[in-house]
């Protein structure tokens, strides 16, 4: 299938998901999306090669039987918060609020009132659009850093839904200045920062193995004095989710900016493997995670 006719196709297959779902009820939607991810591992075989291969680094010490069952558990999660986020449309403020706890509000609370605005990174974890929906219902103005789609018609739908959700998008190719432009007016804004950032990236140990992380939000920090809080949502049943804010990431005077880069990304990947140790099944396997290795690895990761 050529790269047209594919995306017409992925398109036409989530207008499809979208008209299905909208009116279905939630028990109904999730057991749907269980069912599509269920699909996807056992039919499809959708980079089924690149998750046993990422589980296989990560959980070692599990056998290939029970690192299939959590891939199986992870592709049920990921049809979850699908399918969860093509009816955000059809959600009012007051559902956002009824299925998403906060957990450690008080630290957005501490950073919103410095008056800076504040950095949220986070990782694909959980249903991490629901992160970003549950802040703007909470009455925080908050500016999502995305990346282009390769398909446009994906990515205007995509980013339609976030918008009607509350959530401001800027595109992650708009440079620096746009950002700063919102966080001088006080917004949030979150960062997913948790895949490979290739040969330039920083380099440090995610789940038993060097990965490479962005700089940008460490750099980003470090200049501006913006407070940066890690962030991430675990789903906790059929019904409900929790986020869990952390306290703001301290930015030591005496560090450059190459100690403040060490320190505050080695910190978001030492709480994103936390993270990810707590609700495995809840993490983004179908990425190629440490296919970026550092010059003196052997050669080896999923590519």
């Amino acid at each position: 299938m050529t790269s047209r006719p594919r995306q017409w196709f992925d398109y036409c297959l989530l207008c499809s998901l979208l008209r299905l779902a909208r009116p279905m009820p939630r028990t109904l939607l999730l057991a749907l999306g269980r069912g599509l991810g269920s699909s996807t591992w056992r039919v499809f075989r959708f980079r089924r090669q690149v998750v046993r291969e990422n589980l296989g680094h990560a959980f070692a010490d599990l056998d290939a039987r029970q690192r299939d069952a959590l891939a199986l558990a992870f592709y049920r999660s990921l049809g979850m918060t699908l399918m969860e986020f093509l009816v955000f449309p059809r959600l009012r403020r007051r559902d956002f609020l009824d299925l998403v706890e906060m957990e450690g509000i008080r630290h957005l609370h501490a950073a919103a009132a410095l008056g800076k605005g504040a950095l949220i990174v986070t990782g694909h974890m959980g249903n991490w659009e629901m992160l970003g929906a549950r802040a703007a219902a909470s009455g925080y103005q908050v500016t999502a850093a995305a990346k282009t789609q390769s398909n446009a018609r994906v990515d205007r739908m995509q980013n339609g839904i976030r918008r009607r959700a509350g959530v401001d998008i800027l595109k992650t190719d708009s440079g620096v200045k746009a950002m700063l432009k919102a966080l001088r007016q006080g917004r949030m804004v979150a960062l997913v920062a948790d895949q490979d950032a290739g040969s330039e990236g920083y380099f440090t140990p995610f789940l038993g193995r060097p990965a490479s992380f962005f700089k940008g939000p460490a750099l980003f920090a470090y200049r501006t004095g913006v407070p940066m809080l890690t962030v991430f949502i675990h789903r906790l049943d059929d019904r409900r989710h929790r986020v869990v804010i952390e306290p703001a990431v301290q930015v030591d005077p005496t560090w450059d900016e190459d100690q403040a880069v060490a320190a505050l990304t080695t910190h978001f990947a030492a709480r994103l493997e936390a993270a990810v140790r707590r609700n495995p099944e809840q993490y983004f396997w179908v990425h190629r995670r440490w296919k970026t290795q550092p010059p003196d690895e052997a050669p080896g990761s999923p590519d």
